[in-house]
C-alpha cells in the first residue's frame, strides 16, 4: 500500500532577494514498510524534499505539486492536523543532532516531551525511552537521562536522536544524513541500529544521503536527485549492475573501493549545479561526458525502463557501458 506520494513537487525559496526554484517536478512514492534512499551531492535538493514531506520549510517558501500521506494532503493540513501528523505519523532524524537538541534541557526531558504532550504518563514515557536507548546501543540509561547534550559524544547524540524519532511510534521515518558528522566506525554502528529498528518495527523510511553505496546497503529502492530534479530511480539490488544515468555512474565511480587500487579517485567533472542555474535541457548537461545536441535543448522525461525510471535521452544506448566503465576516460572516448 502506498503510504507517501510526492507528485510533481516544486519548491521556490528566496535566494539573494528573489524567489528561485530549488526543486523541479519531483515525483516519488513510498510504500508502507519500504525504505527509499534519496541520493545526490550537497545542494541537490535532498533535504528540502524530505522537509517538504513534514512541511518544515523556511519562511516564505512556495510549495507546488502535492505531498500525500496515507491519502491526506500535507500542504492542506491546518495547524492542528499538522501538529498531530508530526507527533504521531512521521518523525525526522536530522543530520546534526547537536544543533537540534535543546542544550539547556536534559536528555530525559528531550526524549519524553513529545510522549507527555501526547497524554502519556511521565513514568510510562521514561520506561519507553529507556528501552529505546538500550536498543540503540546506549547503556547506563538512568545516568544518561540526567545528562545534558554537551556531555555526550556525537555518536551518542545521534543515537538519542534516533530514539527520539522512534519514541512516537511513527509510520514514516525521515532520516536526513544521520551519520554525516560521525567517524566511519560510529557511522556503521548507528546505521546498523537504525536499520534494525526500522525493519523490526515495519517502518517506512526516506533515507537522505550523499553515499550511494550506503543507501544501496540499507534501502529497497534508490532515487537519485541532481539540481532539484529526479534523474533515476531503481531497485537497490540493481544499482551496481544496471546503471542507467551518467550521474548515478559518476556517484558510484567517485567512491573509494575497499578491494580495487587506483592511482587517483575518479571525480565527476565540473561543479554541482544549483537547481535555479540549470538550462532548458538536461540538468546534467554541463558535466555529462555523453552529451549530444538533444540533451542541450530538450529536458528528458522520467520514463520507465524495466524496473527503473530514468531521465536520460541515451539511457538504453549507454546502459551496459555505464555499469562497466564507471566514468573512466576510456569509456568517455568510446562514447
Amino acid at each position: 500500500m502506498t503510504l507517501l506520494e510526492i507528485h510533481r513537487l516544486s519548491l521556490d525559496l528566496e535566494v539573494d532577494g528573489e524567489l528561485r526554484r530549488i526543486i523541479h517536478d519531483v515525483t516519488l512514492e513510498l510504500d508502507d514498510g519500504e525504505a527509499v534512499g534519496l541520493v545526490g551531492e550537497s545542494g541537490a535538493g535532498k533535504s528540502m524534499t524530505s522537509r517538504a514531506v513534514i512541511r518544515l520549510l523556511p519562511r516564505g517558501a512556495r510549495l507546488g505539486g502535492e505531498v500525500e500521506f496515507d491519502g491526506r494532503s500535507v500542504p492542506a493540513m491546518d495547524a492542528r492536523a499538522l501538529r498531530a501528523y508530526r507527533s504521531r505519523d512521521v518523525a525526522m532524524i536530522f543530520q546534526d543532532a547537536r544543533s537540534h537538541i535543546n542544550p539547556v534541557r536534559t536528555i530525559g526531558a528531550f526524549l519524553t516531551e513529545a510522549l507527555v504532550e501526547r497524554g502519556e504518563r511521565k513514568a510510562d514515557a521514561v520506561t519507553v525511552v529507556s528501552e529505546l536507548l538500550e536498543t540503540v546501543g546506549i547503556h547506563d540509561v538512568p545516568h544518561r537521562l540526567r545528562q545534558y547534550p554537551h556531555e555526550l559524544s556525537g555518536g551518542m547524540l545521534q543515537r538519542v536522536m534516533i530514539a527520539a524519532a522512534l519514541a512516537i511510534r511513527p509510520r514514516l521515518l525521515l532520516a536526513d544524513e544521520p551519520t554525516t558528522a560521525l567517524d566511519v566506525t560510529t557511522q556503521a554502528e548507528v546505521m546498523a541500529h537504525l536499520d534494525r529498528q526500522r525493519r523490526g518495527r515495519g517502518l517506512a523510511m526516506l533515507f537522505v544521503t550523499h553515499d550511494l553505496e550506503l543507501a544501496a546497503a540499507v534501502c529497497d529502492r534508490i532515487a537519485v536527485i541532481y539540481a532539484g530534479c529526479l534523474v533515476e530511480e531503481c531497485p537497490a539490488s540493481t544499482v551496481h549492475d544496471r546503471v542507467l544515468h551518467p550521474y548515478t555512474a559518476g556517484l558510484l565511480a567517485s567512491r573509494p573501493s575497499a578491494t580495487r587500487r587506483a592511482a587517483r579517485l575518479a571525480a565527476i567533472p565540473g561543479r554541482p549545479q544549483a537547481a535555479y542555474e540549470i538550462a532548458p535541457g538536461c540538468p546534467f548537461v554541463a558535466r555529462c561526458p555523453y552529451v549530444v545536441d538533444l540533451c542541450r535543448t530538450t529536458r528528458p522525461p522520467l520514463r520507465l525502463i524495466g524496473a527503473s525510471r530514468v531521465a536520460c535521452h541515451r539511457a538504453e544506448e549507454l546502459a551496459g557501458q555505464l555499469s562497466v566503465g564507471r566514468f573512466s576516460g576510456e569509456e568517455r572516448a568510446r562514447a
